[in-house]
């Protein structure tokens, strides 16, 4: 029976790395993080996005279960004896399905891809405007830990890495704003950067107090602590000048979220276009195609998917700390 399900897991590797996966949840993630700011600690509409988030991810696992044809028992056994495989998880990846799970860690998602929306949107005006920034796009290598991969995962070129450059084409091509002040804008970047640095020092910080002690609440940071990072800033500037850039910068990274959002829909037009892979995983595609239009998943409520494989990776992440 054990050999029977290895095949299982090798299927849920694919799947999770690919773009059917990719689609509906980094879009969710990306359009649902845009009123997650870091002065704000919690929301009233916080919670309800979150219980969104959990039902998208129990909906795109419970199509993936359907179209391998297999029952949610055979999932969690599937789960369990992938242990044995030692497989390179990226750490975004781990983090989307421990997030379902956890509402602090959720909310520091968020928040970091808020302000990391702010920071690619900073960057992409960079180009637009001839300043090469430093890294055009995020460096991810750091956060994906080196370990063989004996499963045999279908080679696919970085999904974002791919949408990003696309999408600089299209910001390079527009025509400056000749009234924005660049020398302004620029220096919201170090003020993100520093938001940035900290939300993921608080990320790192809520996983590491899960493995030690497993149910009980992390220390939450106060708003007041949030606010001191924000206030931070290089120099005293105009509150009208300040208002004007960070509202022109936040309109820059909706703009980016949508292009992106576009981006992805092609990327699984093309996915889908492939035969093979559409008659693999039918009801996969349909429902991410489904997810990107704006309907929302329906989910039985004992099907919680997402927790049998947030211990699969826990374990994967805990057992690669062991080793170092």
């Amino acid at each position: 029976m054990e050999e029977d399900n290895s095949w299982v897991f090798d299927s849920l590797v694919c799947f999770l790395n690919g773009p059917i996966w990719n689609a509906p949840l980094q879009t969710f993630i990306e359009e649902k993080s845009l009123i997650f700011e870091p002065s704000v600690n919690e929301n009233e509409e916080y919670t309800n996005i979150f219980e969104e988030f959990k039902n998208l991810v129990d909906f795109m696992l419970g199509n993936f279960m359907e179209d391998i044809g297999i029952s949610s028992e055979q999932f969690e056994i599937a789960c369990k004896q992938g242990k044995r495989y030692q497989v390179a998880f990226d750490h975004n990846l781990f983090e989307q399905i421990w997030a379902a799970n956890d509402y602090e860690m959720f909310k520091r998602m968020m928040t970091q891809r808020n302000v990391e929306l702010q920071l690619q949107a900073l960057e992409l005006i960079e180009r637009k405007y001839g300043i090469t920034p430093e890294s055009f796009i995020p460096k991810s290598k750091k956060n994906v830990r080196e370990t063989p991969i004996t499963i045999e995962i279908e080679k696919t070129p970085n999904l974002e890495n791919e949408i990003m450059e696309e999408i600089s084409q299209n910001f390079s091509n527009e025509e400056p704003d000749a009234s924005l002040d660049m020398k302004n804008i620029l220096e919201e970047k170090k003020i993100l950067e520093k938001v940035l640095e900290e939300t993921k020092e608080k990320s790192v910080a809520i996983v590491e107090s899960r493995e030690k002690t497993e149910g009980s609440k992390p220390e939450k940071p106060t708003t007041e602590d949030k606010k001191a990072v924000l206030e931070k800033k290089p120099d005293e500037i105009d509150s009208l000048e300040l208002k004007k850039r960070q509202d022109y910068l936040r309109a820059q990274r909706d703009k980016l979220v949508a292009l992106k959002k576009d981006a992805r829909r092609k990327q699984l037009d093309t996915e889908n276009g492939t035969k093979d892979k559409t008659k693999a995983r039918p009801n996969s595609a349909k429902a991410a195609e489904a997810v990107l239009t704006g309907e929302k998943p329906k989910v039985e409520p004992q099907l919680q998917l997402r927790k049998t494989l947030a211990e699969r990776l826990r374990s994967e992440v805990v057992s690669g700390k062991n080793k170092n």
